[in-house]
């Protein structure tokens, strides 16, 4: 029954959120930028693992990044301990209109991130809505037709290529920026 009813309500409160949200949106130089939000929706271990990979090289280049991913499916939940340091949310965490009833991750997101970096080569609604309700300065991930208003870079990837390949043109390009 629940997941009926979101299935026809989160697209209301995503149009909601769009509106609702005023953050001055830009491309800020990568040199300049201090604070980085990294979020990806969980498909395992390999997947944290090449996230956790591209966080540690940003903190290298002297950059705050906080990682917040997406759970949608508990076989999809990393092994134990390899997500310290790490947020996460889950489709229960979102009310019926998509509002974030997590007050952690409520409290992320109205902080005001140079990047927001979304690593994932599919998109679906409850990422929408966290891009949607980010207070992130400049939204990055791979294009998606028809959510052109979620990101202010988008990266144009083939369909054969993996999320590897996704993070790698993620860094360079925000570092060319």
């Amino acid at each position: 029954m629940i997941d009926f009813v979101k299935k026809y309500s989160l697209p209301i409160g995503l149009k909601n959120s769009i509106k609702k949200n005023k953050t001055k949106r830009y491309n800020i130089h990568y040199v300049d930028a201090q604070n980085i939000l990294l979020f990806f929706t969980s498909e395992g271990n390999q997947k944290l693992a090449m996230v956790k990979s591209l966080q540690n090289k940003m903190e290298k280049d002297g950059k705050k990044v906080q990682c917040l991913y997406l759970l949608l499916d508990e076989v999809d939940k990393p092994d134990v301990h390899l997500d310290v340091g790490m947020d996460r949310l889950g489709p229960d965490h979102f009310s019926y209109l998509g509002k974030i009833l997590k007050p952690d991750v409520r409290e992320i997101l109205s902080k005001e991130y140079d990047y927001l970096i979304h690593a994932d080569m599919e998109s679906n609604m409850y990422a929408d809505l966290i891009l949607a309700q980010s207070n992130a300065k400049c939204r990055v991930g791979k294009h998606f037709e028809e959510r052109e208003k979620h990101y202010e870079l988008m990266i144009g990837i083939p369909e054969e290529k993996k999320i590897n390949f996704l993070l790698d043109q993620v860094y360079h390009y925000i570092k060319v920026i």
